[in-house]
C-alpha cells in the first residue's frame, strides 16, 4: 500500500535568526517530528511526533472540499452536512459511537468552512489505533437517514432564524457586498430559504462527490512510535474508494474600485456600527505573511488612536482572495469622524511604513500566537491541516517562523501598500442615518444597505 515514506526533522535551527527577539522566540520552539506515508487510495498519512511527554493524541482528517462548493441554490450544504458525521455507520449508530467514544474517553469536533472539512479526535495514546478506526467509520463509512438529517436541519434552521450579533450581521453583509457574484457571497451556513429546500439527497451527493481519500489528509499528533501507527494506519484507511477529484475552478472576486459607502438605517440606535473591507492575499500566497504584519502593526496603532471603539482588524487566508476588514462602533454623532481617522491611519502606514520597534513587536506576537499554537495537541494538528489544506508544503511550521524574521520594513510597506484598501474600499455602515448621512458624504455618495 505504501508509495513512499520520509522523515523530517524540524528544528528552529532551520529558520533565519535576523533579529534577536525573533530569534529567540524561534530557539524555544519545539517543532515536531514527521513521518509521511502516502497511500495507494492517494490518502497523505502524516505523524507528528511530539516531544512533550504527554497521555493524550489527537488524530485529525482534512478533506479539501468545503461550502464553496455548494450547488447554486443550496447554499449551506456542507454546513449541514458536518452536522450529520456522528449519526450513523454502515454498523454503529449514533448510540454506538457515543459509547465508544465515552470508552475512550475521546472528544471529536467536526468543522467545516469556505474551504474544507476538519475532523479532530483527541485520545488516550494507548487508544489511537480504536480512535483511527472509529475516525474512519465515522468519515468513511458514514450514512445518512431521513430523520436525522430533519432534526440537524431543524437546528440550523433556529440557529438562522435567531437575531444574530450586530457586530456579526454587519460582517456577513460586507462579505455578501465584497464577493457578490461568486461562491463567497453568501452565507457559509445558507438561509432559511435555501435550508428550507434542502433534502436528504443533497447531503448524500455532496457526500458521494466529495469525500474522498485523494483530496484529504490524515494527521496523527503526540509522543508516539510513528512506524506502528503508520502500518496501522495504513490497515483502516487503505480500504478508503478513491474517486475523481473535483477541480477548483471559481471565480476570483474583483477588488473593490474606488470607495463605496453603504448606510442601513437604524433610527432608533444612539451609536454607529461600522466596517471598511477589501481583498487580502490567498493563504499559498508569497505576501500572505507580510500582508498578516502590516495588519498587526495597523491594529496596534488604530487600539492606540481609538481605545473606546472596539476595533478588530483582520485578513483570514483562503484558497482564494480573503477578506480584510476593519470593524468598531461608536456613538453615532463620533462615528464619521473615527472613520475618517482610520482611513488616516492606513495611509499613513502607507505612505510612511512602520518603525523597527512595531515591526519587531508585530514579529513578536505573531511567533508567540504560532509557538502556542505548536504547544497543544489541537493547535498542532490545525497547523498540520493548513499546511495541507493550503498546500503549504510539508516544512510548513518551520517555513512560517522563517518567513516571519524575514519580514523587514520595507516587505510590510510594501505589503500595506498592496494589500490594504488599494486603490478602493467598501465602507458598511449602520445607525441612525439622519445623524449618519450628512456627515459621511464628506466621504463620497452614499447607497441604501438593504437589510
Amino acid at each position: 500500500m505504501m508509495l513512499k515514506r520520509c522523515c523530517f526533522w524540524f528544528s528552529a535551527a532551520v529558520c533565519l535568526l535576523l533579529s534577536s527577539g525573533v530569534a529567540q522566540a524561534q530557539t524555544e520552539t519545539a517543532l515536531p517530528k514527521l513521518a509521511s506515508k502516502r497511500l495507494m487510495n492517494d490518502l497523505q498519512i502524516t505523524v507528528a511526533t511530539t516531544a512533550e511527554p504527554s497521555d493524550r493524541a489527537a488524530v485529525a482528517l482534512v478533506v479539501r472540499y468545503g461550502a464553496a462548493f455548494d450547488q447554486e441554490g443550496k447554499g449551506g450544504t456542507a454546513h449541514l452536512l458536518s452536522r450529520m458525521f456522528m449519526k450513523k455507520t454502515v454498523d454503529r449508530s449514533a448510540a454506538d459511537i457515543q459509547a465508544e467514544l465515552e470508552f475512550l474517553g475521546a472528544q471529536v469536533d467536526v468543522r467545516c468552512d469556505w474551504d474544507g472539512f476538519r475532523f479532530l479526535l483527541t485520545v488516550h495514546r494507548s487508544s489511537l489505533e480504536r480512535a483511527l478506526l472509529l475516525l474512519y467509520q465515522v468519515v468513511g463509512e458514514a450514512e445518512f437517514e431521513e430523520g436525522d438529517f430533519e432534526e440537524a436541519r431543524q437546528s440550523v434552521l433556529e440557529e438562522l432564524q435567531k437575531s444574530p450579533d450586530p457586530r456579526q450581521r454587519l460582517y456577513g453583509q460586507m462579505e455578501a457586498a465584497l464577493f457578490a457574484g461568486t461562491t463567497y457571497g453568501r452565507p457559509l451556513a445558507g438561509t432559511v430559504a435555501s435550508v428550507s429546500a434542502l433534502t436528504i439527497g443533497d447531503i448524500r451527493f455532496f457526500y458521494r462527490k466529495f469525500f474522498s481519500p485523494g483530496q484529504a489528509a490524515l494527521e496523527i499528533v503526540g509522543p508516539v512510535d510513528p512506524e506502528p501507527l503508520l502500518q496501522r494506519a495504513t490497515r483502516i484507511w487503505g480500504i478508503w474508494v478513491r474517486k475523481d477529484d473535483v477541480p477548483f475552478t471559481f471565480s476570483q472576486p474583483a477588488r473593490p474600485a474606488g470607495r463605496r459607502i453603504l448606510v442601513e438605517d437604524d433610527p432608533d440606535s444612539p451609536a454607529a456600527q461600522f466596517i471598511a473591507g477589501c481583498l487580502f492575499p490567498r493563504r499559498e500566497d508569497a505576501a500572505y505573511v507580510n500582508a498578516l504584519v502590516a495588519a498587526r502593526i495597523l491594529e496596534g496603532r488604530l487600539n492606540r488612536i481609538l481605545p473606546t471603539s472596539l476595533l478588530t482588524v483582520g485578513g483570514e487566508g483562503r484558497r482564494l482572495a480573503s477578506p480584510f476588514t476593519i470593524q468598531g462602533q461608536a456613538a453615532a454623532e463620533q462615528a464619521v469622524g473615527e472613520i475618517v481617522q482610520v482611513l488616516d491611519a492606513v495611509e499613513e502606514l502607507k505612505a510612511e511604513g512602520v518603525t523597527p520597534e512595531e515591526l519587531e513587536a508585530a514579529r513578536r506576537e505573531l511567533v508567540d500566537d504560532f509557538r502556542g499554537r505548536l504547544g497543544s495537541l489541537e493547535g498542532l494538528a490545525h497547523i498540520l491541516m493548513d499546511a495541507e489544506l493550503y498546500r503549504l508544503g510539508s516544512n510548513y511550521p518551520a517555513y512560517f517562523l522563517d518567513r516571519i524574521a524575514r519580514c523587514d520594513v520595507a516587505a510590510v510597506r510594501k505589503a500595506a501598500g498592496d494589500w490594504i484598501f488599494p486603490g478602493g474600499e467598501l465602507l458598511l455602515v449602520r445607525g441612525p442615518q439622519d445623524a449618519l448621512k450628512t456627515r459621511l458624504s464628506v466621504l463620497g455618495p452614499c447607497e441604501a444597505l438593504v437589510p
